[in-house]
C-alpha cells in the first residue's frame, strides 16, 4: 500500500512538473526574443556611423579614448535619455581621440550619454548626436526591454522550482531505502 501510495504522489509531482515547465518555458522564450530584438534596436540607433574626415593639424585630441571603462546599467522601467545626452565635443569643430590618431570627427554631430553607453558596442569611434525621435524611440524599447525583464523572474522562478521537486523526486526513493534498510 506505500508503495502505491509514493508511486501516486511521484506520477502527480512528475506532471505538477511537467505541466510547471510547459508553462514557463514558451513564456520565457517569448520574453527572451521580445526582449533581445528591443536590445537590438537600441544597439542599431546608439552605434550608427559619424562622419569620418581624414586628420587635419587643426584638431582636439580627447584621451585616453572616446569613453572610460564600464557602463552603468539603465533602469529601463524609468530613465529619460532626453534627461542624460551630453555633448562634450561641441565647442570643438573637429575632435579625435588616441584610439583614432589618423581620422578626425565633427564635434556637432557627436554625443555621449551615460544611459546608453552600456548598448555601446564599438568603443573606438565617437557616438552619434541622437535626435528627438531617436531617443523617443530609445526609451519605447527600454520599457519593452525593462517589463520583459520583470516578466521572466515568475517563469524562472517556476522552473528552478520544477528542477528542485525533480531533483527531490530522484532522491526521494533513495532516502526511503536508506531510512528502511
Amino acid at each position: 500500500m506505500r508503495r502505491n501510495a509514493m508511486m501516486a504522489l511521484a506520477v502527480i509531482l512528475i506532471l505538477a512538473v511537467g505541466l510547471i515547465v510547459g508553462w514557463a518555458w514558451p513564456k520565457m522564450e517569448t520574453l527572451d526574443a521580445d526582449e533581445a530584438q528591443a536590445r537590438q534596436g537600441v544597439i542599431a540607433i546608439v552605434d550608427q556611423p559619424v562622419t569620418h574626415l581624414p586628420r587635419m593639424p587643426q584638431v582636439t585630441v580627447y584621451s585616453p579614448g572616446w569613453f572610460h571603462r564600464g557602463a552603468i546599467k539603465p533602469d529601463f522601467n524609468t530613465v529619460d535619455i532626453r534627461q542624460t545626452q551630453e555633448f562634450p565635443y561641441a565647442n570643438d569643430t573637429y575632435v579625435t581621440s588616441d584610439v583614432t590618431p589618423n581620422e578626425m570627427f565633427l564635434g556637432s554631430e557627436l554625443e555621449f550619454n551615460a544611459m546608453t553607453k552600456y548598448f555601446y558596442k564599438d568603443r573606438s569611434l565617437p557616438k552619434k548626436r541622437l535626435s528627438e525621435p531617436e531617443m523617443i524611440e530609445i526609451n519605447r524599447l527600454y520599457r519593452i526591454i525593462g517589463h520583459d525583464e520583470q516578466a521572466l523572474i515568475a517563469p524562472r522562478l517556476a522552473i528552478t522550482g520544477a528542477v528542485l521537486l525533480a531533483l527531490s523526486l530522484v532522491a526521494a526513493p533513495f532516502l526511503i531505502i536508506r531510512r528502511s534498510g
